[in-house]
Order: structure tokens, then sequence, then C-alpha cells
């Protein structure tokens, strides 16, 4: 053993220890306060690293990712998993609650494999590889007692606060038109007004997250395959929406998305 080993197995061994703590925190429920690291010397690399444990560590497959272009100091990116991924109007929480907040996105399902490679992906080539796009709701949730008291790497390495994905109907082919810049979504259900919003991408150009995510995953060995899913953005920010009753979601023109969020009794 040399004398750079020991330092670099302590790290992996801290990293890890880590990810079971966030694997054990979806598990069972309970809320962490924060990683058992040094969060202030953990880097986005290392954030990012754990997330991934995560993952490997709670036998999970990745169906998709959520992205946004990156921000000074932020890698927006985090797995959407298999099991996560809801297609029928049911999405069950497994918790007691009477709100739930969601995220109304465009989801693009890819039909062809992007493999890690040297040369970087362009706007056409993720474009050419997207089959399918469709309305979508991403279900906001966190592994944190409060969030607001750990730092950004804690958040990446939790999935920054991915719950789940509601999988909506078809909305159109890119093959007729692109993917919009503005959308506008109209909350309805039982017992309140509508709620109408303008909304519009937060990254303007919904492709170019996906083109940065590819060329990330790219850089780091990891394959995005046909198949999986990928949000870039919520056209309305987080809406609070109740559970246990029927909501209708609007999406300008592209559909409505219907959707029930159940809970467990208390």
């Amino acid at each position: 053993m040399n004398q750079y080993s020991q330092p670099a197995d302590a790290a992996k061994s801290s990293l890890l220890q880590a990810a079971s703590h966030l694997v054990n925190a979806r598990q069972s429920g309970n809320r962490l306060e924060a990683l058992p690291c040094d969060e202030a010397l953990l880097s986005l690399e290392q954030g990012f690293e754990i997330q991934q444990h995560v993952g490997v560590l709670a036998g999970k497959k990745v169906g998709g990712w959520k992205c946004a272009l990156p921000k000074p100091g932020k890698w927006i990116v985090a797995p959407l998993y298999t099991d996560s991924i809801v297609s029928g109007e049911q999405y069950p929480l497994g918790i007691a609650t009477s709100k739930v907040k969601i995220e109304p996105e465009l989801a693009c399902v890819l039909g062809a494999d992007l493999p890690a490679r040297s040369a970087p992906y362009t706007a056409d080539d993720i474009i050419r590889s997207i089959s399918q796009v469709h309305l979508a709701l991403e279900v906001i949730d966190c592994r944190y007692i409060d969030p607001q008291k750990v730092t950004f790497e804690h958040l990446l390495a939790d999935g920054l606060f991915n719950h789940g994905l509601v999988l909506g109907p078809r909305a159109f082919s890119l093959g007729s038109t692109h993917l919009p810049t503005h959308l506008d979504i109209t909350l309805s259900h039982e017992g309140a007004d509508p709620l109408s919003i303008a909304g519009a991408h937060p990254d303007q150009d919904p492709v170019s997250p996906m083109v940065w995510l590819a060329n990330f995953l790219s850089a780091r060995g990891i394959d995005l395959h046909a198949g999986q899913v990928v949000i870039t953005g919520s056209y309305a920010g987080v809406l609070e929406v109740p559970t246990n009753q029927s909501l209708d979601i609007q999406f300008g023109k592209a559909g409505s998305l219907s959707v029930f969020f159940s809970t467990i009794e208390e």
C-alpha cells in the first residue's frame, strides 16, 4: 500500500457511508439532518458520486434523468428510477400527507442510445434521438428534514428533490414541431377555482439541457439508453396540490394530464 491509497480508500468509504444513509432514508421514510461527512469539503463531483452510489446500493434501475443547464456552483442532474416512473392515473405517495408538490414538465423519450463517446453531442444529435414527447409531472420530495439547512452538494447527492415522475399521455412528435418555450398550465380540482399560469421553460430552449446532460454523462462514461425519459424543467415552477382527489393539468394545446395522488392512512 502506498502513501496515497489510505486517504483515497477513506474518502471512498465516506462517500459509500453517506450513500447508505440516503438509501436507508428512502427505504424507511426517516429524514436526515445531513449526511455523515464534512459538508464543507464535499465537492460537486463527490455529491454526484454519492448520488450514483445510492442507486446501486438500493438496487435501482435508471429509467431516465432530470436535468437543467448548470448554474454557478451547481450541476442540475439526477436519475429517475424505473420504479418511480408511473404511467397510470394513480400515483402512490407512500406517506400520509394532505399536500404534495409537483412540477409540470415535458418528458422526452429516447428512441436511440446515446453512448459515452469522445465527440460531443450536438442539438441535432439529441433531436434525432427523441422518439416521443409526453406530458409529465415531476413529484417533489426530499430525504432531509430541512433542505434549506444543507449544502447544494447534499441536495445533489439526494437526487435534487426527485420523488418520482408521472408520465402522462403523448403530446406531439418533434417531426411536426419543436419543444415549446412557452406552455400555459391550468390546474383544476374540486373545491377550488382553476389556477392558470402563463408558463415558460426555465432555460428557454428545452433541448439545450439535454445536450448538456448527454455530454456531462458521456464525460463520466455513463450512457443514455433508448426508452429512458428526460425532463428538463418546469413550465410553472413548483405547485402544491391536494392529495386523495382527482387533479387535471392542462398543458396549453398540447393536451391534459389527470392524476390522483394516493396516500397511506395516518
